[in-house]
């Protein structure tokens, strides 16, 4: 066995055993290796296209006559053209599909939403947000101090300590207070 098939074997094996084991530990694997993310160079892709360029090289050499180098470059050429493969029929696919409906606190600066319950000058209502998911409820305080009766338009200022300090919002033509 020559130096390339050696080559070709070991990428081969990796690759399989990089499959195995992401089958198995996956989970566990992104947990602890999640913040070493790379979008250009995705695991998979290079696993695959290293597989491939293993299994192609390894195949080419031992059941063809061609020469060292042209295995070598088509194992490479076949090598890329299944990462590419994985690349659109897995990574770009999947990467839409991992979207979150999911928000955080800090996100609601700026967001429209009509008062559910009236807000008193010094205390809590609660204000009607609408979100990808659905419409949720908050706490909600006046941040200038006055009244903002049920149903008046309002927009998020800050939030602070799980409590949305709101001021009524108004259109150029002054609607949009709920009166």
């Amino acid at each position: 066995m020559g130096v390339l098939e050696t080559v070709y074997i070991v990428c081969l094996v990796l690759g399989l055993l990089y499959t195995l084991i992401s089958l198995l530990f996956g989970d566990a694997l992104s947990d602890w290796l999640g913040h070493l993310h790379l979008p250009f160079a995705q695991p998979i892709l290079l696993v695959s296209g290293m597989t491939a360029f293993g299994g192609a090289g390894y195949l080419l050499s031992r059941y063809t006559s061609l020469g060292a180098f042209v295995v070598l470059m088509l194992a490479a050429v076949i090598g890329i053209a299944l990462a590419l493969v994985s690349y659109f029929l897995w990574v770009k696919p999947m990467s839409h599909a991992e979207n979150s409906t999911s928000y955080s606190m800090s996100q609601l600066g700026g967001k429209l939403g009509e008062v559910g319950t009236t807000i008193p000058a010094e205390g809590l209502g609660e204000v009607l947000l609408p979100m990808i998911s659905g419409t949720t409820y908050h706490m909600a305080a006046s941040l200038e101090g006055q009244v903002i009766p049920q149903g008046a338009r309002v927009v998020v200022v800050e939030v602070r300590d799980h409590v949305l300090y709101v001021i009524p919002f108004y259109t150029e033509s002054g609607e949009g207070d709920g009166k």
